[in-house]
């Protein structure tokens, strides 16, 4: 389909698209790219995040036991050592299994699925026609991911900065004023494990909570977008798919080459179903932890919201940043999970559109054959426990509104 310089610029274009996720997983010791010998050196930052991020919930346990019934203080601990946990899980789990990232994204980065079909490789009149209209539904799906990715790594970044820059220059101003008994803040919420004992274990309190801060967004970042970006990759392979099969009686597709056209949709079909599951096998099981994240952790963000806007402004407004953060990140899961559902759904409506009443048997048993295929719905799955849809997200959202309500009928008694 591509010439050997055609096949560099496309890569080359597709990377630039998403340099943003490359260098924040290099912050965070993942490589999403081709492995060397530099690049398997990032497994060792990954490592030692993890353990320094590990370290770093310590001072959550602390809070949490020196918060004395403090309900809003409480909530607040436990949504930040609820997102340093999920993520640090992630990390983990990436550590056996950043193969398989860099596979499925190599796939994608240099449009391997469509690169391997057979309509492309023939001498018919329409190929030409079907290359530009594949690159440009290539183009489009790439650019719906990159504008994902910039808002989900935007309001990362937002609410990193509200925590971080608060912490700092809280504890300068009470640096300078001398003020008595102050108990200094960490980057993350915590309480300090090594408290007046000297500059050196402040920088190490300091040190452990940025970790955590790094983790917790950045982290985020790093091992969220890839399931977005493949995504996207396979909503564009289905709509080529679908463009195929329309194409497949066009007047540029010799009729008594028809049949050998169609042949070539049936295995390209497969060819694509089977990324789809590979993507789907990757994160099926990790998954599980983001939605058990967002069972818990949207109703204790709203309760700080609410506390917040009574009496703290600034938890109002950083609560604020980390639901948009938060939502950001579920809707690459469960939006885009349902949009390449749903245009899964519309490989059978285009097998219908084509004037496949003026063909031959063989070609109509073979469309049939596709249609009776595409009839078994589609979802990403989420380990066994639901699937990633709307429905599932708005069933999330439901059970984040019952706890809300319960924390507030806690606080009242």
């Amino acid at each position: 389909m591509y010439s050997a310089t055609e096949m560099e610029e496309l890569k080359t274009r597709n990377r630039h698209g998403i340099r943003e996720l490359l260098r924040i997983s290099y912050i965070v010791g993942v490589n999403l790219t081709t492995q060397t010998s530099y690049k398997k050196r990032l497994l060792l930052i990954n490592v030692l995040l993890i353990i320094a991020s590990s370290i770093g919930l310590y001072p959550h346990w602390i809070l949490i036991q020196k918060a004395e019934g403090n309900i809003p203080l409480i909530a607040e601990t436990a949504t930040t050592a609820l997102q340093t946990t999920t993520i640090i899980v992630r990390m983990v789990y990436y550590l056996f299994a950043q193969h398989k990232f860099q596979n499925l994204l190599h796939k994608a980065e240099t449009h391997e699925i469509l690169q391997s079909c057979e309509i492309f490789k023939t001498d018919m009149p329409i190929t030409i026609q079907l290359k530009q209209e594949v690159n440009a539904i290539m183009s489009t799906a790439w650019q719906e991911a990159r504008w994902q990715l910039l808002l989900c790594i935007s309001c990362t970044c937002c609410i990193l900065s509200n925590y971080f820059f608060c912490a700092l220059l809280k504890n300068l101003y009470h640096q300078i004023m001398g003020t008595p008994d102050y108990v200094y803040i960490l980057p993350f919420t915590g309480y300090p494990m090594f408290l007046d004992k000297g500059v050196f274990c402040y920088a190490m309190d300091m040190f452990f909570g940025a970790c955590c801060l790094i983790v917790a967004g950045m982290g985020g970042v790093a091992l969220y977008c890839p399931f977005l970006i493949l995504c996207k990759n396979a909503c564009g392979l289905v709509r080529s798919l679908s463009m195929l099969l329309e194409r497949s009686t066009a007047p540029l597709v010799p009729k008594h080459r028809r049949d050998e056209y169609l042949r070539y949709c049936v295995i390209q079909h497969q060819r694509t179903l089977d990324f789809i599951n590979d993507v789907n096998q990757l994160f099926k099981h990790i998954s599980l932890s983001q939605f058990l994240h967002s069972l818990v952790i949207y109703g204790l963000v709203l309760y700080e919201m609410n506390f917040g806007l009574e009496s703290n402004k600034v938890i109002f407004v950083r609560m604020i940043m980390y639901i948009c953060a938060a939502l950001t990140g579920d809707c690459m899961y469960y939006i885009n999970g349902q949009q390449l559902a749903t245009e899964l759904e519309t490989i059978p409506v285009a097998c219908y559109r084509c004037e496949w009443y003026n063909e031959s048997e063989e070609f109509k048993k073979t469309l049939q054959m596709i249609i009776m295929r595409s009839n078994k719905s589609f979802f990403f799955e989420i380990s066994w426990f639901g699937i990633m849809s709307l429905t599932t997200l708005l069933g999330i959202a439901r059970a984040s509104f019952s706890y809300f309500v319960l924390l507030q009928d806690i606080e009242e008694k």
